[in-house]
């Protein structure tokens, strides 16, 4: 056995990779829906709608039940698509009308200034989908994330992962480093800013104090890249997006702390418009999201 694997990495990976494998048999059109219609009744019995329904009351608390509910029951369809979706990039990649692209002029002007750019952006939509767009106009950005507990998960899904024919980085130091050196020649990187970060700064998200990495923020303001903020947002019940690319953020004058709430204040906006696209189980708030401390009204 694999030095780091276990034999229950081995169960979950094979239950994983089985389900894929029948279900992305299907079209493009058929496996994913198939997957999220059960998801959507499964997901109203798992733990983590627990742990969502908290962060969404948190968060959100004007919504009424019924409302957190059909946000909450929309959420397991688009994160069971997004999950079958890994199966399907280079189907999306070659498919050139189910991508629709705004804002192309901020990627060409990024990209033409020869200074790098990080594009910032959270766990809402598709996040792959930017990468796919991006390099099919001509710049695929590298990609920084947070290693699967499961190495061969994590390595089935580095590989799906390397369609855009960009690097591929794990955080921590060594990650970093490489993902800086792509940065500062000039080209782009995307990371996922909405996870916890321990020991980082609170930063209001919602307006809730959220620990939250300024690492993005750092590289702008201490190597010149351009800050871009880009979602990918799912267009209904379906494996068809709109990747919108936002003017860069002005990050002159500002502290790391103050970048970082332009950030936070961009995905928050996405989030309010959208909220059944986003990713609502994470540890966001700590003790809020484990349940440690009674929801605010």
């Amino acid at each position: 056995m694999a030095s780091g694997v276990k034999l229950s990495h081995r169960l979950e990976f094979f239950v994983v990779k089985t389900v894929a494998h029948t279900i992305c048999r299907l079209p493009l059109d058929v496996g994913p829906s198939i997957g999220a219609a059960v998801a959507r009744t499964l997901g109203r019995f798992t733990g983590l709608r627990k742990r969502a329904l908290r962060n969404l009351s948190y968060a959100m608390p004007e919504l009424s039940e019924a409302e957190k509910s059909a946000v909450l029951t929309d959420m397991f369809d688009g994160l069971t698509r997004n999950l079958l979706e890994y199966r399907y990039l280079q189907k999306l990649t070659d498919d050139l009308g189910r991508i629709d692209i705004e804002g192309e002029e901020h990627l060409r002007m990024a990209r033409d200034s020869g200074k790098g750019a990080v594009l910032v952006t959270g766990h809402f939509g598709n996040w792959e989908v930017i990468r796919i767009a991006f390099a099919r106009l001509g710049w695929p950005p590298a990609l920084i994330y947070r290693a699967f507990n499961n190495p061969l998960f994590d390595e089935f899904s580095r590989n799906l992962m390397m369609v855009t024919d960009a690097p591929i980085y794990h955080k921590g130091r060594r990650g970093a480093l490489g993902m800086l050196r792509h940065v500062r020649g000039g080209g782009a990187a995307m990371i996922l800013t909405d996870q916890r970060f321990a020991g980082a700064p609170d930063i209001p998200f919602f307006g809730k104090p959220a620990k939250t990495s300024v690492g993005a923020a750092e590289i702008a303001l201490n190597y010149g890249a351009l800050l871009l903020p880009v979602r990918g947002e799912r267009i209904g019940r379906s494996s068809r997006f709109r990747v919108v690319i936002e003017p860069p953020l002005n990050v002159e004058g500002q502290t790391a702390e103050d970048v970082t709430k332009m950030v936070n204040s961009s995905l928050e906006i996405w989030v309010r418009a959208r909220p059944e696209q986003y990713f609502w189980m994470h540890n966001r708030w700590g003790k809020i999201s484990s349940g440690m401390m009674p929801r605010q009204p």
